[in-house]
């Protein structure tokens, strides 16, 4: 072990430099003395005098048994028990042996503090999993700096025969592993302050006079660490500023060095097959040219409406490590867009079941990026200022037409808008009738909803949703999906039923469990109600199969009720082979899966017979 001595002149101190960690006995020696270790420096230091200068220079000139045979003095039991109070509350790593049970843990550290604090009474009380340290009575005051200074140090102690042996997981449930896992240092709440000395005095005069001087040692180095951190700082900022510098002047070039290129409607093309990485929002093409390489990416199209030629490659450059700075010729560009027919606004979108929405061919709006006339990547700002999503287009083709794969063949959609235009016109004349112009959507919506519902019967038009998607005025298109939600409810289909007392019913519908109930009944009454937070909701009565007494149910979601007494084959919802003489029954789907609801409606239409009450796929 080789020990360098330096003078700080500038603080009168003496800075003590290790190559490696000393032994024991030296800290224990270098702490003894007055010595202190700083994080900051890591180095042990000590304001400078006749003592601390006499251990620094045996150190530094290599007389380390000298400095030894010094500490084993104070190790013994006479001088341990006549420490100062500050250099018996000075706590070190010490080494300490935590392959005990508790038992003997408590023990040792109750023969520690006994030793070290003689003038103190303590209780160490232990368990399986517990240490509890309480001081009884000292001649302290019960809240002074001195027997704070004495807790502290039972403190660390306990602490350090602590061991984790395995780290517990909150995502598993894993606990924690230690050898005790809580330990208590506590003054006792019947405390006793005993009578003081004049030798216990002057110790604590001594204590005061050694903690204003390590006070003021830690307030030195953290007024050096603060003028250190402010330099820093400073340094930063400078960074900082001829950074800003820089980006302003590369900018200003790439403003100068770009040709902006607006497309109108009859120009705008596709690029088809950009590479978009799932990791978004990079300063740097690299960092997606990274994840793109690693195969995270989707591929998309992307609609161009805008080109911004670049005359020049540092230009280009820069823009391309500059991708989350603003620019102006971004503006008003970016977001998604589809060509299904079924989607003429937002709102027929947000009224697609999920299953439907998932048929939705989206496709982005971008901006190409060109240099020397060559397509370097593709920008969708998502409507913001800056590149918010980056396209690589090396694999990327360019087409002036796009053909989305639609749902619905041209020859429905004509139909579907004649319908919708038939729509517009009863809606219309309905509104005339009533005279509700102003107020047929919010005041008047149930006159105007019953009367509507008896002229479209009368012209036998059934509304659904395809018609509804073709209809060009928005505020219409709002209300007749309102109009489909309200008519197609639980409540409104039991209405239309027609259904009387003593009728046989077979009823489907998804339990909490996730499976499908198939349930025949014989039907006794309903009553439309509410159920905890559903407004639509009916109660059944009911007599169930093979039973006498009436039963019933609240109902509020999808279900599917037929007129009459219908068995359903295991082998509509679930797969059914034979398997080394066993038969196995799989399901086809799995929990809570609405497509159940699907393969019930087939087979029941296969024999042309239709649900009186259909809250999954409803008609008008």
């Amino acid at each position: 072990m080789s020990v360098s001595l330096q003078i700080n002149e500038e603080l009168n101190g003496i800075e003590l430099y290790f190559d490696s960690k000393p032994e024991q006995t030296v800290l224990s020696s270098l702490k003894t003395n007055g010595f202190r270790w700083s994080k900051f420096k890591k180095c042990w230091y000590n304001k400078q005098s006749e003592k601390a200068l006499k251990l620094a220079d045996n150190l530094a000139n290599g007389a380390i048994e000298e400095v030894k045979k010094s500490t084993v003095k104070h190790n013994n039991k006479t001088n341990i028990n006549n420490l100062s109070l500050w250099d018996a509350t000075q706590w070190t790593n010490e080494e300490v042996n935590n392959k005990q049970d508790t038992k003997q843990i408590a023990k040792e550290i109750r023969q520690n503090i006994k030793k070290r604090f003689p003038q103190c009474k303590f209780s160490v009380t232990s368990d399986y999993s517990h240490i509890n340290v309480t001081v009884k009575q000292s001649p302290y005051n019960k809240d002074s700096k001195y027997l704070k200074a004495v807790k502290e140090y039972c403190n660390n102690l306990v602490n350090a025969y602590k061991v984790c042996y395995r780290e517990g997981d909150p995502y598993t449930d894993l606990p924690s592993s230690h050898n005790f896992y809580f330990f208590n240092t506590s003054i006792d709440y019947d405390y006793i302050q005993t009578e003081s000395t004049e030798k216990i005095e002057e110790d604590l005069k001594q204590f005061d006079i050694k903690l204003k001087e390590h006070e003021e040692a830690e307030e030195e180095i953290k007024e050096k660490e603060f003028q250190e951190y402010l330099k820093e700082q400073e340094k930063r900022d400078t960074e900082y500023k001829k950074q800003r510098e820089e980006e302003k002047k590369q900018t200003e070039h790439i403003y100068n060095s770009v040709n902006v290129n607006s497309l109108e409607e009859n120009n705008q093309y596709y690029i088809i097959g950009s590479e978009f990485a799932n990791l978004n929002k990079n300063n740097t093409i690299e960092q997606y040219q990274e994840e793109v390489n690693k195969n995270d990416f989707m591929i998309e199209n992307v609609k161009v409406t805008k080109e911004i030629h670049f005359n020049n490659q540092e230009a280009l450059t820069n823009f391309s490590n500059m991708l989350l700075h603003d620019f102006d010729f971004l503006n008003d560009t970016g977001g998604s867009y589809t060509n299904d027919t079924r989607i003429n606004s937002m709102i027929d979108f947000y009224n697609m079941v999920t299953e439907e929405k998932n048929t939705v061919q989206w496709n982005r709006i971008g901006v190409a990026i060109y240099f020397n006339n060559q397509l370097q990547f593709v920008v969708d700002t998502q409507g913001s200022n800056y590149s918010k999503y980056i396209g690589l287009t090396d694999n990327a083709i360019i087409k002036k037409s796009l053909n989305d794969k639609q749902v619905i063949n041209e020859l429905e959609l004509n139909e579907y808008k004649h319908q919708a235009n038939q729509l517009e016109c009863i809606s219309t004349d309905v509104i005339e009738e009533l005279d509700i112009v102003n107020s047929w959507g919010n005041e008047g919506w149930t006159q105007y909803k019953e009367t509507l519902k008896e002229k479209l019967k009368e012209h036998k038009f059934k509304l659904t949703k395809n018609i509804i998607q073709q209809l060009e005025i928005e505020s219409l298109k709002v209300k007749m999906y309102k109009l489909l939600i309200e008519v197609d409810g639980i409540q409104e289909q039991f209405k239309d039923t027609n259904i009387k007392q003593g009728d046989k019913l077979t009823m489907f519908y998804i339990s909490d469990f996730g499976s499908i109930v198939t349930s025949r009944i014989t039907f006794d009454s309903v009553v439309n109600t509410t159920y905890a937070q559903y407004d639509n909701a009916v109660k059944l009565v009911f007599t169930p199969e093979k039973k006498r007494k009436l039963h019933y149910n609240y109902f509020h979601s999808t279900m599917l009720i037929y007129n009459g007494w219908y068995e359903l084959p295991t082998n509509v919802l679930n797969e059914v082979e034979e398997r080394n003489g066993f038969i196995v029954t799989s399901s086809k789907y799995h929990s809570c899966d609405n497509k159940q609801y699907d393969e019930i409606l087939r087979h029941f239409e296969q024999q042309e017979i239709k649900p009186i009450v259909n809250t999954y796929k409803p008609t008008f």
